[in-house]
């Protein structure tokens, strides 16, 4: 199948969910043009802040694949990945990701993304959220990775 194929289908799966009262957002994993997983956004359905399409496909691969490393697959989305699943797709090996509607097209429907992108181009000290280091006395944070 065609790049195109694929989003096509990420489209169609996406309009399902919408249809079944969930955010409209699907993600495919495929490799050797073969599907391997499908995930779809069902966020208010579990209540679960990471349920967004590309993690639920992700995970699904992993399951069927038995390995968290991906490399080699390609993920297809209904839309540009948020920050939260960028990062998981960094951590899957993925390499290739293609996608219907970018960033910047879904901010007339939701612009949380596009808002979280900006954000994370500020410098740390002008962010919404702010991380603080927190080291206790006598506790060395690297411990655990050194025991690993």
């Amino acid at each position: 199948m065609t790049h195109q194929e694929w989003i096509a289908q990420c489209i169609e799966l996406a309009l399902e969910n919408a249809a079944d009262g969930q955010a409209p957002f699907a993600a495919l994993v495929v490799q050797d043009d073969n599907l391997v997983a499908t995930g779809v956004n069902d966020v208010k359905a579990t209540q679960d802040v990471a349920g967004h399409a590309e993690i639920r496909a992700l995970q699904a691969a992993a399951r069927c694949m038995g390995t968290r490393r991906l490399a080699g697959c390609v993920l297809y989305t209904s839309c540009e990945p948020c920050p939260m699943c960028l990062g998981a797709i960094y951590w899957s090996g993925i390499t290739h990701v293609y996608y219907g509607l970018s960033v910047t097209e879904q901010a007339a429907f939701d612009d949380l993304p596009a808002l979280q992108y900006a954000e994370l181009c500020r410098a740390a000290h002008k962010r919404r959220v702010q991380l603080v280091q927190a080291t206790p006395d006598n506790v060395d944070p690297r411990r655990p990775f050194q025991a690993h």
